[in-house]
């Protein structure tokens, strides 16, 4: 059972980046080797994958202060909790592995959900890794840095599918966080 901010926001910003690598594989030249004049794409999707990501991380934290907003409306502690939530959540610029644990731990109370970030055949060190690999090139990217980075296809094309992963353990060890900490019942519907 997928967040909202898994299937509403994260997905659906990740097909930008999807649609970059289709457009990317029509202006092929047919030959074999690097493609000249396709490396803005590369860069592109690297920009859309880790927007997407950011934009993910923080409705993910807003969805998540929401699930346990009491059922009396008048509950000033939770409208301060939601308020601090939200305050934090527009000042988060850049969704590192450090920026994302914090955010996190002081919205939601989980210390370290970077710790969850491990699937098969990678570990939560390669996890963080490949996620700082990513934001260094956005960070030249975005900042114009001369000459631009070279960014092959097989690496921007690999980026969705990364982030995708990375939501889905960021979503279980959320998840499992507000039930088993917080006692919320089913934060994400089915």
């Amino acid at each position: 059972m997928p967040s909202i901010a898994y299937d509403q926001v994260l997905v659906p910003l990740l097909k930008d980046a999807t649609e970059i690598e289709a457009a990317h594989r029509t202006l092929r030249t047919g030959t074999t080797g690097r493609q000249w004049r396709l490396g803005s794409l590369n860069r592109t999707a690297v920009v859309m994958s880790l927007s997407a990501w950011e934009a993910y991380v923080e409705e993910l934290v807003k969805e998540s202060v929401t699930s346990f907003k009491p059922a009396v409306p008048a509950n000033t502690l939770w409208q301060s909790i939601n308020a601090d939530a939200r305050s934090k959540v527009g000042r988060f610029h850049t969704p590192n592995t450090d920026n994302v644990r914090t955010l996190i731990a002081d919205t939601i109370g989980l210390q370290d959900v970077t710790m969850s970030w491990h699937w098969q055949h990678t570990t939560v060190q390669q996890a963080k890794h490949r996620l700082g690999v990513a934001l260094t090139y956005r960070h030249h990217i975005a900042h114009g840095v001369n000459p631009r980075p070279t960014i092959h296809n097989s690496y921007a094309s690999r980026l969705p599918a990364f982030f995708k992963t990375l939501g889905r353990c960021t979503d279980r060890a959320v998840r499992d966080y507000l039930v088993t900490a917080l006692y919320v019942p089913n934060p994400w519907p089915q």
